[in-house]
């Protein structure tokens, strides 16, 4: 019908089931926290020196793997799709990192606590081109409350095919519960390990932006650097659930979505095709 609006995209929850909550609630009732010496593990071998121009990227929070088999199925798709994927709530051990690291691709690791059962959580980053330089595992500031468990960004650069420069890519989990002014604090203290990057930065993950207040002051702190939010055309997600983003500095944002085909974690990832300027 002529002059009829496009209705609006369906907003959309992703699953959380609350045995699997309190399940992981009572393995971290006695953690240890994991030390910089030991916080990186690595596994395997990237196809590549260098990125191309024109790569892929998933963000995603895997919800430490809680969706079993099928989720390890999903996860596979994603990874054989993306140049660059940046993951949270990665929980595993030095043998199942290897699981996340298929033929081709380096997974890179860092830690924040090792849980009662000895199993550790943290970001990881994989990449289908090899790490240029020493990644940085950088925790939070405060740890949550009441359980005391810490998060963390993982920084990492990667070379760039035909160019001189190299690209950042910061891979956060932000604290959850905390107010705006210790979210500034957190970012800031992110900002001064890549202040002097010149070049290209990808800056993406959870950062726990449920409320409007949250995401404008990340907005206004990334932009100190030159870093601006990818906004998702139909993002069928809720305020409160949004909590994943992408912010980008000389890159062109070529396409993003959120992709609520992926239903074995309780975040939907985001997809994107980006072009190194």
């Amino acid at each position: 019908m002529i002059g009829r609006k496009p209705a609006k995209p369906k907003k959309v929850t992703p699953k959380r089931p609350m045995g699997k909550v309190l399940q992981s609630v009572r393995q971290v009732l006695q953690i240890t926290h994991v030390s910089e010496e030991e916080a990186i593990w690595q596994w395997g071998e990237p196809r590549a020196a260098a990125l191309p121009e024109i790569i892929d990227i998933g963000v995603w929070n895997i919800w430490k793997g809680s969706g079993g088999e099928k989720f390890i199925s999903e996860y596979r798709r994603m990874v054989a799709d993306c140049h660059l994927l940046l993951a949270q709530e990665a929980l595993l051990t030095l043998k199942a990192l290897a699981q996340f690291a298929p033929t081709g691709y380096l997974a890179l690791h860092g830690a924040t606590y090792r849980r009662k059962d000895g199993i550790r959580d943290g970001v990881m980053t994989v990449s289908a081109a090899t790490a240029d330089g020493e990644p940085q595992r950088i925790l939070c500031l405060a740890p949550e409350p009441l359980l005391n468990t810490t998060k963390a960004s993982l920084v990492t650069t990667y070379k760039i095919e035909n160019m001189d420069k190299l690209l950042c890519v910061v891979n956060i989990h932000s604290t959850l519960i905390r107010s705006p002014a210790m979210a500034v604090r957190e970012l800031e203290q992110v900002l001064s390990y890549i202040s002097h990057h010149v070049g290209p930065i990808l800056f993406a993950g959870d950062f726990n932006t449920f409320s409007n207040a949250y995401i404008t002051e990340v907005d206004r702190v990334l932009a100190s650097i030159g870093l601006s939010r990818v906004v998702i055309e139909g993002d069928p997600r809720t305020t409160t659930t949004a909590l994943d983003q992408i912010y980008v500095r000389e890159i062109e944002v070529l396409h993003a979505k959120v992709d609520i085909s992926y239903q074995h974690s309780d975040h939907f990832p985001i997809l994107a095709r980006l072009k190194l300027k």
